[in-house]
């Protein structure tokens, strides 16, 4: 089964993905977050399959999750075209 079927469920519903390195490893580590429209955000690892590492209904308490492990985020956001037009 490919990834796009296998997490079709996690990711339908997002507004907006941050991409979080620990780069204090020799192969640095990544984690992504996931903001989505029900107001919720989720952390996944890609190494894991998209587990579901962290989920949280605060934006801060989210981003002091990662920063205490030491992440930092990789600049910039891609947000949902139709988000993007709704700021904009």
């Amino acid at each position: 089964m490919s990834f796009r079927v296998q997490n079709q469920a996690k990711l339908s519903s997002w507004k907006f993905i941050e991409m979080w390195v620990d780069p204090s490893s020799d192969l640095p580590y990544v984690l992504m977050l996931v903001g989505d429209v029900d107001g919720s955000f989720k952390v996944y690892d890609p190494t894991e399959g998209y587990k579901m590492v962290y989920s949280e209904r605060d934006y801060e308490k989210v981003k002091d999750f990662l920063l205490e492990d030491e992440y930092v985020q990789i600049r910039g956001r891609y947000q949902d075209v139709e988000e993007q037009a709704m700021v904009a």
